[in-house]
């Protein structure tokens, strides 16, 4: 995707000419843009939701490998909204489970995003596998996060203890999801299962007390082996008191080493396991793209009602006139304080000069037939100097 550098007075939502509808959340709806040869996904928040301004507005300077880039924020009619860069690639949560070496090398690379953003002093506080969007990157797989700067807890099933006691996002909030994030890569689906707000809460207060190892087992998806590396990470992970879990994003990078070497796994064999996953994956599902030249039946309404931009028309028009009026000011005060009195005609061919030029300058706005003569009101002609009687 080309993406232009220069920053624009323009909204990208007035720009924009294509619209389809990506996916319907309960926090909002979030819609692909096409903007030219330009792509982008608009988060439309839905009423009682907003994002976080302050952390909105450090992301939109920050290009971070791993990370969207958030291009406009504001609010449109009433509704709170956010752009970024369109991702082509598949979301994580329409996955199913991944091989335990897959799951471990993705988990790595949304840790040195991670770093970054913590390096900022950012926390993305809804970390869950909607939030994940699957990229390829040549030959290559890239987890790259989205939708940072959220207000409240997140997906509940996602959330760490202290969420739920109202306590902003930290690093290890983040990492408590994380936890959870590699159980739902690698089992097929969640840990915790209510959607229930206090039945959640609860379970999470008592995330002590479940064997993990043990719901893996049951579920037979992984060799004893990956059993036996996936062990250690659950003990620093998924701890409902912040103080167990792991020191920090680079300390827990180092632990994902570890348990893909406990597996005979390196970095080669990783990327490989990588390659093979990508080839299935987006042989059955690729990043939607508005067809050329067939069926528009993706495009749809914008959510929103699109300026055309004659305001700003308007406005340049007035400063036109304003400026019209400033020069015949100007002129008219020479006139009369000046030591030599200018001929008529003089006088009249730098009217003409300058309604001709004015003229120049507003033609994309407005045509206009009137003569000189009849745009100058009569008082200030009234005013001007006459030839001296011989």
């Amino acid at each position: 995707m080309s993406v232009k550098g220069e920053k624009s007075t323009v909204s990208i939502l007035d720009k924009a000419c294509d619209c389809a509808l990506l996916h319907r959340g309960g926090e909002a709806d979030v819609y692909e843009l096409g903007c030219g040869e330009d792509r982008y996904a608009l988060k439309w928040y839905h009423e009682g939701f907003r994002y976080d301004a302050s952390v909105i507005e450090r992301l939109k300077h920050l290009n971070i490998s791993g990370l969207y880039r958030v291009r406009e924020s504001g609010v449109r009619e009433n509704t709170p909204y956010l752009v970024y860069d369109f991702l082509d690639g598949v979301c994580s949560a329409e996955v199913p489970a991944m091989p335990v070496a897959v799951a471990l090398q993705l988990l790595r690379n949304l840790v040195q995003t991670l770093v970054s953003l913590d390096k900022e002093n950012i926390h993305h506080g809804d970390i869950n596998p909607a939030n994940v969007m699957l990229c390829k990157s040549g030959q290559h797989l890239q987890a790259v996060l989205i939708d940072c700067g959220i207000v409240g807890p997140g997906a509940l099933a996602y959330a760490a203890p202290e969420r739920f006691q109202g306590k902003p996002a930290s690093a290890k909030s983040d990492l408590y999801s994380l936890g959870m994030l590699l159980f739902r890569w690698v089992a097929g689906q969640d840990l915790l299962d209510s959607q229930d707000y206090n039945e959640v809460a609860a379970q999470a207060f008592a995330i002590d007390s479940i064997d993990v190892s043990s719901c893996l087992y049951e579920m037979d998806c992984c060799s004893a082996s990956e059993l036996s590396a996936l062990s250690s990470l659950w003990k620093v992970l998924l701890r409902s008191d912040s103080e167990n879990r792991v020191e920090d994003f680079d300390e827990l990078d180092e632990l994902l080493e570890i348990a893909l070497d406990s597996m005979g796994v390196g970095e080669v064999t990783a990327q490989t396991a990588l390659q093979k996953f990508a080839m299935g994956l987006f042989d059955e599902k690729t990043g939607r793209k508005f067809p050329a030249g067939e069926s528009t039946s993706l495009k749809m309404a914008f959510p929103y009602k699109k300026r055309d931009g004659q305001s700003a028309k308007n406005k340049l028009k007035m400063a036109i006139f304003a400026l019209f009026g400033l020069i015949l000011f100007v002129m008219v005060f020479f006139v009369c304080v000046g030591t030599k009195s200018p001929d008529i005609d003089e006088t009249g061919n730098l009217l003409l000069q300058k309604s001709r030029s004015l003229e120049s300058v507003e033609s994309g706005i407005e045509k206009s037939s009137k003569s000189v003569a009849d745009t100058v009101p009569l008082e200030m002609l009234k005013d001007l100097p006459t030839p001296a009687q011989e």
